[in-house]
């Protein structure tokens, strides 16, 4: 400072001062044109130097605004401030462009899947194969898996093999004697027709001597003919009881394939999860989100051509007349879904359909951890609930249909919420009245408002028969995300599809 004054007063010194420092200042380029360092003091000099304009004065840097406070200040004072006011608000008002469209009041959370299950168990130990496929519908009394390779079934193969050895041991010991027999009792018969046949001739003859020869040799025939068939009949006899063991032990061998039948009709799942006759339609309203959500589980398939002991589970019958479906929500959540009775769950996880049609069935006590447990019932049986306990739910509280407007955009005034809509031509705002159906802060639903048309989006900053003379490049539409759905509200429940 004191050098600016005595450059003011002493003229001299200040031009041979600037003389000097104009000296330092060469001296300085030179210095860095030739690669050598520059000190500090003379770096600042040369900063200092080169800052400054030609006259050696600090520039003016306050007339600027000054300037633009005076202009201001005659605009007021010439009654400019509505006008002012109004280019101000025109480049500051947004319009968008209500559309058809469909918003939905969303809630979701983990759920929980009770089902009407009944667990099939083996009757015997042994080797499991499996007759159907997984998710298959089964009629009562359907055969859902059979058992072999059990130790009954080993008796009775041990039993067949035991008696078919034995036959065919007697078999070899005695079908030649059988044959034997066979033959000669054959000629003994043939013999004593013949002798009869004699003795009948010798009576008639009245040959005594014969009658008495052929009397003897007809009694021996016949005694031998008599032993032989006794010894055939003990031989057939026999092997008639070999073969009634045999066939007896070839039944229990075909007895021993053990089956697995259904108790009644439902749908078949090779997976449990050892819940099955813990969660129960009748144990709904029993259990704390933390007690869902936290369950042993003891997850197991039953695989085919594995081994399983008697009164291990094979499968499980699920009735499919209806499910329940616990679903886990925030306590703020409760007062809006026990007005909705009726509401349409979807599982975004499921393959094929995903949505179902669903009715209130219990709501459970608000928790200190900020949740509790809302179960709906369905009479829907989707594919994906055979196979799962627990996934990802969302309520569809409602589903409000109509023109799409910003929340924003809606306005009280007199009593009655509406909107501030642009005249296409002369650019005027004029309120008009509207019925808000439905919808979140961000996006709702109103009636009594075309689609098409033009609504300001900031209404706070128009009033009626205000002109703002957007161009066409100021208007805006309802922002679509993905899929053509729009921004969700405050709780991330409300979407816009089909617009």
């Amino acid at each position: 400072m004191a050098r600016y004054e005595s450059g003011r007063t002493q003229s001299g010194i200040s031009r041979s001062r600037s003389g000097a420092r104009g000296r330092r200042s060469e001296t300085g380029s030179r210095r860095a044109r030739a690669g050598r360092p520059i000190s500090s003091g003379a770096r600042s000099r040369h900063v200092q130097r080169r800052g400054r304009n030609p006259s050696g004065r600090k520039p003016v840097r306050w007339l600027r605004p000054v300037l633009v406070i005076l202009v201001l200040a005659l605009l007021l004072a010439a009654g400019g401030y509505a006008t002012l006011k109004t280019m101000v608000l025109k480049q500051l008002v947004g319009t968008v462009v209500a559309q058809e469209g469909e918003l939905e009041d969303l809630a979701s959370g983990e759920s929980i899947l009770v089902r009407d299950e009944t667990v099939l168990r083996s009757p015997v130990t042994g080797t499991v194969t499996l007759t159907l496929g997984e998710g298959t519908r089964a009629r009562k009394d359907a055969e859902i898996a059979s058992l072999s390779d059990t130790e009954e079934r080993q008796q009775a193969e041990a039993g067949v093999a035991q008696f078919e050895t034995d036959l065919a041991a007697f078999n070899a010991n005695n079908d030649a004697e059988e044959k034997t027999l066979v033959d000669t009792i054959a000629a003994l018969e043939a013999e004593v027709v013949q002798t009869a046949s004699g003795l009948r001739a010798a009576c008639l003859a009245s040959d005594f001597e014969g009658i008495d020869q052929l009397t003897a040799s007809l009694g021996t025939v016949r005694q031998e003919v008599t032993e032989a068939s006794r010894r055939l009949a003990s031989i057939r006899k026999d092997r008639a009881a070999i073969e009634a063991s045999l066939a007896t032990a070839r039944t229990a061998l075909s007895q021993a394939i053990f089956p697995v039948l259904t108790p009644g009709a439902g749908i078949i799942s090779y997976s449990l999860d050892g819940l099955e006759e813990t969660l129960t339609p009748e144990s709904i309203g029993q259990y704390t989100t933390k007690q869902l959500l936290t369950m042993a589980r003891r997850q197991a398939t039953t695989a085919d051509q594995t081994r399983v002991h008697a009164g291990d589970p094979v499968a499980k019958l699920i009735g499919d007349a209806e499910a329940f479906v616990s679903v886990i929500v925030a306590n703020s959540e409760v007062d809006r879904l026990t007005l909705a009775r009726e509401v349409v769950l979807r599982f975004p996880g499921f393959e094929g359909r995903r949505e179902t049609v669903a009715f209130l069935h219990h709501i459970g006590n608000k928790e200190r951890n900020g949740y509790c447990v809302a179960t709906y019932r369905t009479q829907e049986f989707l594919d994906g609930m055979a196979s799962v306990r627990q996934v990802k739910a969302t309520i569809v509280v409602h589903t409000y249909r109509g023109t799409v407007v910003p929340g924003k955009a809606v306005v009280r005034r007199g009593g009655q919420d509406g909107v501030f809509t642009v005249d296409g031509a002369a650019r005027t705002c004029h309120f008009r009245p509207v019925t808000v159906v439905g919808g979140s802060g961000d996006l709702v639903v109103v009636e009594g408002l075309p689609t098409g048309t033009e609504v300001v989006s900031n209404p706070w900053l128009v009033k009626e028969g205000l002109r703002i003379g957007l161009g066409r490049g100021a208007r805006g539409d309802l922002a679509a995300g993905p899929r053509g759905d729009l921004a969700a509200g405050p709780r991330g429940g409300i979407r816009h599809d089909r617009l």
